[in-house]
């Protein structure tokens, strides 16, 4: 199964980094509810909101585990989304930095779910200008078809407390015929973020467009977001 493959690299990176004595490890964790949940821009949830949590546990070497979970509507008995990442992030210089890892994706609900399941390598390199991500499935939600991502984003922090994000990413199938992308083989999804500090909670909202053809995935999408990080 999947899914046992998953563990055991999480064990072997936790193992790894229990070797390397002494090691400061940190937990943190954040639960969010945000109004629409969008991946690349299309909504995972039928346009509505989800509840949503991630915890990570990082190794002062850099490896870290982590978890995900959300909401989903499909349009059948599909409702949770689970992600777990075994990842590194590695800190060059003040303007440099990379997070690079494997991830598997895996869905609850309804009989047909599991058939969704997949893996995926991503890196992202951060730099004092801009952010470019990569993401790469060889078997997207369990179709046989590649699928690859390729983000770009600029972060403007305003202050202490307020960050705004502007970004795009690009997304394509590697068989139009094992899968497609509502209809397509491929599209672009760029989107404004705001987000901001307050009282204790994360609180954000962006804006996002796609190039999806004249259909109501479309149209312009504005999420709202509110987090508890711990």
């Amino acid at each position: 199964m999947k899914l046992i493959g998953t563990y055991q690299l999480a064990a072997l990176c936790l193992a790894t980094v229990n070797l390397a004595a002494p090691v400061q490890a940190e937990v943190s964790g954040k639960v969010s509810f945000v109004s629409n949940y969008l991946s690349y821009g299309l909504s995972q949830t039928q346009d509505d909101p989800a509840l949503q949590f991630t915890t990570t546990w990082s190794g002062e070497s850099g490896l870290y585990l982590s978890g995900w979970a959300s909401q989903v509507d499909f349009g059948e008995e599909t409702d949770t989304e689970i992600g777990v990442y075994a990842g590194y992030y590695n800190t060059f210089s003040d303007t440099l930095s990379l997070d690079a890892g494997v991830a598997q994706f895996l869905y609850e609900g309804a009989d047909i779910s599991d058939d969704y399941s997949y893996n995926e390598v991503y890196a992202t390199l951060h730099t004092s200008l801009l952010s470019l991500g990569f993401h790469y499935a060889w078997d997207y939600f369990g179709s046989g078809a590649e699928y690859t991502v390729v983000q770009v984003s600029k972060q403007f922090p305003l202050n202490d407390w307020f960050n705004l994000t502007l970004g795009a990413d690009y997304a394509v199938t590697g068989d139009e015929n094992k899968y497609s992308i509502l209809g397509e083989s491929d599209y672009l999804h760029y989107f404004l973020r705001a987000e901001k500090d307050w009282r204790g909670l994360q609180w954000s909202l962006s804006v996002h467009e796609t190039t999806m053809p004249e259909t109501e995935t479309d149209e312009a999408r504005a999420v709202a977001g509110i987090g508890w990080a711990f």
